[in-house]
């Protein structure tokens, strides 16, 4: 059709493939003509029923056929009657979803706009709409009348309808002086906007490149970022560096904004041999975690002179304890039983199947048996629903434990109410994050005694900091390590081999009595791709007469590629779950019945990064979405979808703290920047039932090889170790 460029024009009719990373998008335009055409290209967060004007030029995919390539596209309102219909019923305007906006536009025709605009009481002439009904009408087309300019320009940003609404939620009628005095605002308040949008709003508001908006915006979005990477800090000259090629401007000028920030208690910058950037709240983390451990750790324990001949009678007890457990401990164990009744912290580390379980609960029994109050708590829903069930006792979650209250946003267990126990006792701390951590310290009473319990050899926390490797490596705290396999007599592959690669050795591919383990060699993407559908949506189920849903979770190491998360939720969503209701909100389709995951804490809803659940309901006339998170069930307004994503495939970090019956995880060399013996390591032990790794022996190889731990910048450890020096 040669290389001239060309505008089409039309009505958004279905999003055929969606790329959530560049926004890159295959969908089909119904034009003005009256034809299906495909379009391809970045174009920003659209709606089904929107009217677009795309410019571009027509090329020629072999596999596809004709097809209509993007450069740039512009949202309408829409003009025909199907435009009308998919715009009304598209979930912008609360209290119309696709039944009532047929009915509507049945009804009033083009002159549905106008009617809204206008005489929106004359909805009131179509069956089922009710007085309250057309009030929630009138008020939701209000609303996006008096934003409609501010949808506009908005839109012609680069920022779709969903991400415009939320943004006009947060800032309502001064939305545009704020987005047009500082865009970079937006980074900041508006969670699904990063930097990088922000700056392109900037840039086509003619701000420039030295800005010391954008230098500050920057510099926070970078610290974010690193924050996000699981860093507590940055090397000042590092950063510097970094900073000065990202945005384009000199040293100096990132000097000078970093000294502004710290001026506003945004940043903190410390000196030393190795000067380093920190947010300020990260800075004030280490700081409070350091000085609250070293607390506790020196406070005498409330009941420490209550026992007369102490070591006879914590002998007695634990034999009593022993006895009627019917357990025998091996050494390792019993100096564990001793050390936490001896110490005010006691770390316990061990991997899966080594009997962490089973010294908790003489832990708590022999406490029990002095009738000391014990307290126990994991960073996560599921991690606290497992220990519940191990221990057979109450478990929170640390939220909960701490109370938190989202109307002050900040926890009512705190130095002031602090925690009433004699012992607390925390399962799965390799999740623990340096700010988590913090708040349950500040809650912790110093006369009480401190029980971490992990599995130092996991990948580290979601969030930022090495908690408990710091704490076990600055070597101020006791520590125990369990390391015989007492799971199914030692029998298990899983176990087996995720000790084999924590050891460094390749895992055992041969044939077993237990038969819970297996590796699959492929290199082939696609095939890799095809291969998983077949296993979950087949042959897992038919095998072990299970559930695709819940029992099954694909675990990866990116979300980026063929066999990303991305992609493999696309594809799964489709095998499994392919004709439900569905809602479609910009590049994101989510259908009843998917299995998805939280992807930011909320606290407010008490729903957090990594929680997965299941969609319940969707309720396209009031705009709701239900999410059953393990019978916990949680509402969700459209423009909050950005906080779920699907989760038939997550990332392995996603998965910590969750066991699942079956696990497939695709490991490729493809991976490799990502490949490391934890990574893998951690993925195999969420497996209960079933582990499966697909991929190349090179892969694993590189994988099992590269023993060094996730390099994070954190400064726990030296601050521990300058307390006793």
């Amino acid at each position: 059709m040669g290389e001239k460029k060309q505008k089409i024009r039309g009505t958004l009719q279905r999003i055929v493939f969606r790329n959530q990373e560049n926004n890159f998008v295959v969908a089909k335009l119904k034009t003005c003509d009256d034809e299906s055409v495909t379009i391809v290209g970045s174009m920003p967060e659209v709606n089904l029923g929107e009217e677009l004007e795309a410019e571009g030029k027509w090329v020629f995919n072999e596999r596809y056929g004709e097809q209509f390539e993007i450069e740039s596209i512009q949202v309408l309102v829409p003009t025909t009657l199907d435009g009308i219909e998919k715009f009304l019923g598209s979930g912008m305007i609360k209290g119309i979803g696709p039944v009532m906006a047929k009915k509507i536009v049945s009804h009033f025709g083009l002159e549905t706009l106008k009617i809204l605009d206008e005489s929106c009481e004359r909805l009131s002439e179509i069956e089922g709409f009710a007085d309250k009904r057309i009030e929630m009408i009138r008020e939701g087309w209000q609303k996006y009348r008096d934003m409609r300019e501010t949808m506009i320009f908005l839109q012609s940003c680069g920022i779709g309808s969903i991400q415009a609404l939320k943004i006009y939620s947060k800032y309502g009628k001064d939305t545009l002086n704020i987005v047009k005095t500082n865009p970079y605002r937006l980074g900041e308040d508006i969670f699904g906007i990063g930097f990088k949008t922000a700056d392109k709003i900037a840039s086509n508001m003619g701000i420039q490149k030295d800005s010391i908006f954008r230098i500050k915006s920057a510099i926070l979005y970078l610290l974010t970022r690193a924050e996000e990477e699981g860093h507590c800090y940055f090397p000042y000259q590092e950063f510097l560096e970094n900073a000065s090629d990202f945005l384009e401007v000199s040293d100096g000028k990132i000097s000078a904004a970093l000294e502004e920030l710290e001026k506003e208690n945004k940043v903190c910058i410390t000196d030393g041999d190795l000067r380093k950037v920190y947010l300020k709240d990260i800075y004030e983390d280490e700081k409070h975690v350091c000085s609250k451990l070293s607390l506790i750790s020196k406070s005498k324990s409330r009941y420490s002179c209550e026992m007369k001949n102490t070591q006879e009678r914590l002998t007695e007890i634990i034999s009593q304890v022993v006895a009627e457990s019917e357990i025998e401990p091996d050494s390792v164990q019993m100096e564990a039983l001793r050390k936490a009744f001896e110490e005010k912290v006691l770390i316990i580390t061990g991997s899966p199947g080594t009997g962490k379980s089973t010294l908790l609960n003489l832990i708590i029994k022999i406490f029990e048996k002095e009738n000391k109050k014990v307290i126990l708590a994991a960073p996560t829903g599921r991690a606290s629903k497992r220990m519940s069930e191990i221990t057979g006792r109450e478990a929170k979650t640390i939220h909960r434990l701490l109370e938190y209250n989202p109307k002050l946003n900040k926890f009512l267990r705190n130095k002031t109410n602090p925690l009433s126990a004699d012992v607390v006792i925390v399962d799965e701390v390799s999740m623990l994050d340096i700010r988590l951590a913090r708040s349950l310290l500040e809650a912790i009473d110093p006369e009480s005694r401190l029980i971490l319990v992990g599995d130092v050899d996991q990948l580290p926390s979601v969030g930022p900091g090495n908690f408990l490797r710091d704490l076990i490596n600055s070597v101020l705290f006791p520590v125990v390590r369990l390391k015989k396999i007492y799971r199914q007599e030692g029998k298990s592959l899983i176990i087996y081999n995720a000790h084999r690669v924590r050891d460094g050795l390749f895992p055992y591919v041969g044939k077993s009595e237990t038969r819970d383990f297996f590796f699959i060699e492929k290199n082939d993407y696609e095939e890799i791709v095809k291969l998983i559908l077949d296993l979950i949506a087949r042959r897992i189920p038919n095998t072990l007469k299970c559930d695709p849903f819940s029992d099954i979770q694909v675990l990866v190491p990116t979300n980026k590629g063929i066999v990303g998360a991305n992609n493999l939720n696309f594809r799964i969503q489709e095998a499994l779950n392919p004709s439900s209701l569905k809602i479609c909100i910009g590049l994101k389709e989510f259908r009843l019945n998917d299995k998805v995951i939280q992807l930011k804490n909320n606290y407010e809803k008490e729903v957090y990064n990594g929680d997965i659940g299941f969609i319940r309901h969707i309720d396209p006339e009031m705009q709701e979405l239900v999410v059953d998170f393990d019978s916990r069930v949680v509402s969700y307004n459209f423009y909050e979808l950005d906080e779920l994503g699907l989760s038939y495939a997550i990332s392995i970090h996603k998965s910590q703290g969750s066991e699942f019956n079956c696990v497939i995880v695709p490991i490729l060399t493809s991976h490799y920047m990502l490949l490391h013996r934890n990574l893998l390591y951690t993925a195999l032990t969420r497996a209960k039932r079933l582990a499966i790794l697909i991929g190349s022996k090179k892969a694993v190889g590189m994988a099992i090889k590269r023993a060094d731990v996730e390099n994070r910048y954190t400064s726990l450890e030296e601050l521990l170790r300058s307390t006793v020096d």
